[in-house]
């Protein structure tokens, strides 16, 4: 069984899922650190020369292979939920979570982080809010959401995540 860490980009998923990992048996993984290291270019250069589409097929082939794998924490890019057939991928061996912030918390986290995301190249805040609420009903597909607000710690969530995780393998 897996721990999947769904949301949007700058909600802390990468931080997240490290905090389980260390608090838990399962081992950390980052999808898209994953991605990167098979490529063996970062996701920036990948989006830069090869394009969207290009990006979101290998992220597939990715998330079929960490699926396959048991006792992980996998931390999934921002839009892997965008691909229905990912989502079913994860869901096989895997409770999927979805940390759920307000926009201004995202807003707050990526006006610190700009350079280092690539679809933020060339758009305003406004964009970004209009990609945040598209993807809204995308990040619903999950078992568990957990609130994220900015005086909450990454091991409080963590912690939250274990117990869910806990009562539900009592109640089956």
């Amino acid at each position: 069984m897996n721990i999947v860490i769904t949301g949007f980009m700058a909600s802390g998923k990468t931080t997240i899922s490290k905090e389980i990992a260390g608090m838990s048996k399962f081992e950390f993984i980052d999808t898209d650190e994953y991605l990167e290291q098979n490529e063996g270019i970062t996701i920036n250069e990948i989006f830069a020369k090869y394009g969207e589409e290009y990006f979101r097929a290998k992220e597939h082939e990715i998330i079929k292979k960490v699926s396959a794998m048991d006792n992980m924490v996998i931390s999934t890019g921002g839009g892997v939920v965008l691909n229905k057939s990912n989502m079913t991928e994860l869901r096989r061996n895997g409770i999927i979570f979805n940390l759920s912030p307000d926009f201004e918390v995202i807003k707050e986290r990526l006006e610190k982080a700009a350079a280092t995301r690539p679809l933020l190249k060339n758009q305003d805040i406004a964009d970004v809010r209009r990609r945040f609420e598209a993807r809204r009903p995308f990040y619903d597909d999950c078992d568990y959401k957990i609130k994220i607000v900015p005086e909450r710690s990454a091991r409080s969530c963590a912690m939250e995540i274990l117990d869910l995780i806990k009562s539900r393998k009592s109640n089956i």
